[in-house]
């Protein structure tokens, strides 16, 4: 395998994934120093989740020794993302340690790099790193399949196809977690249940696996037991902000407010900086009508991602919910100037426009809603009760007060 030559286009897009700046730009530096045009850096492991979910890269090249999350850790969060496509790793790093062999059994990246390293072994290990990605014999082609049928609600033949990774690999936790969500969505809890417990059997370490069984349990309304299993999931890496973010979106779903709450505090009290934790404290807080505390954690969230735009529509639902309509519309604004297209806060937009009874206004957007996504029925609907309310006679402005 070592042997093939594979060309490298200088139009690859790189994302280089390290928290320590000088590390992360020596190979910035590398990278363009060997003629490759597009590279970008993720400073952390969150925003570089948050990339990945947003844009399609050619490669990955991830940091083994980071603070918050182990570079192995961070490959398995990658590879049970259902929002991410497979995408060929290099992971730069010390010489693995046992220990890590151990808890990350699965988590083998298509290449590595032993650091310190001259810019030839960079060079080298990209294309041998393309290779194995591209050799018809890496199980992570089975893997891309199944997760394939699995996000297009094929639940039966992505069972099928997790089950035939998991005989060819027995000792496999993340292919039996695999199939337990195939169950789970087919709505037979107890086999998930039963493939969950196989999964931890084969590695105790496997966090997806506490977590998804906690799933399992709050479906079948044991929700002290759910909890349980959600902190299990927790303990085996205290400061992974994206298994908080996880649980209390569950939780949230389920209006379970307490709980998530709890979840959420613990890790902003651990000084666990990621943005979408502040985000997702601030719309929990929304949704118990904590308006003042959810615009303050919004408002942190904004602070560290200033251009997320789900986080300016949140804080203009929030504005909104408190009668702060020309603050909320120009949240909105913002949200709008970096996605124009996004019919969702474009509708909230004319929910505000409505409420401060500015039915021109609203009407206006609705149309351009329309213009985007003609099947956008609410926009449609809203027009009509828009037409109702402007032919609806306005009442006297002194009616009550000239005595007859």
């Amino acid at each position: 395998m070592a042997g093939n030559v594979i060309e490298l286009s200088p139009e690859m897009n790189f994302i280089v994934i390290d928290d320590s700046p000088a590390s992360r730009e020596g190979i910035v530096k590398s990278l363009k120093t060997l003629g490759f045009k597009n590279v970008y850096e993720g400073v952390s492991e969150g925003e570089s989740l948050k990339f990945l979910q947003e844009k399609n890269f050619d490669f990955i090249i991830c940091e083994k020794d980071m603070r918050q999350i182990n570079g192995l850790e961070f490959l398995t969060e990658l590879r049970e993302n259902v929002e991410i496509k497979r995408t060929p790793v290099l992971m730069v790093g010390s010489e693995l340690t046992k220990d890590e062999t151990l808890r990350f059994p699965e988590a083998a990246p298509d290449g590595y790099l032993k650091i310190p390293f001259v810019m030839k072994d960079l060079s080298t290990q990209i294309s041998q790193t393309l290779v194995k990605y591209r050799d018809t014999g890496n199980i992570e082609i089975d893997y891309e399949l199944a997760r394939y049928l699995y996000i297009s609600g094929e639940y039966e033949n992505a069972l099928e196809a997790y089950k035939n990774i998991s005989a060819k690999s027995l000792s496999s936790a993340r292919a039996f977690v695999g199939v337990a969500r195939c169950h789970r969505a087919l709505g037979n809890i107890p086999e998930a249940e039963k493939n969950l417990r196989l999964a931890m059997q084969n590695n105790k370490n496997y966090a997806q696996a506490y977590f998804d069984l906690g799933v399992c349990l709050l479906a079948s309304d044991r929700k002290q037991a759910a909890l349980k299993s959600f902190d299990q999931a927790l303990s085996i890496n205290p400061k992974n902000p994206i298994r908080y973010e996880e649980v209390a979106n569950v939780l949230t779903r389920c209006e379970l407010y307490e709980e998530a709450e709890s979840y959420l505090m613990r890790a902003i009290n651990m000084k666990i900086v990621y943005p979408k934790l502040y985000a997702q404290v601030g719309r929990n807080f929304l949704a118990q009508k904590k308006k003042d505390k959810a615009l303050d954690f919004l408002q942190r969230a904004v602070e560290q991602d200033p251009k997320n735009p789900s986080f300016l529509n949140s804080i203009g639902i929030c504005y909104k919910e408190m009668g702060k309509f020309e603050d909320s519309i120009s949240s909105y604004n913002l949200a709008l100037k970096i996605t124009p297209n996004d019919v969702k806060i474009m509708y909230n937009k004319v929910l505000c426009l409505v409420s401060m009874k500015d039915y021109d206004r609203a009407k206006k957007v609705c149309q351009q809603i329309l213009k985007y996504d003609p099947k956008f029925e609410r926009a449609q609907q809203k027009i009509l009760e828009i037409d109702k309310l402007n032919e609806t006679p306005a009442e006297p402005k002194y009616r009550g007060v000239i005595p007859k």
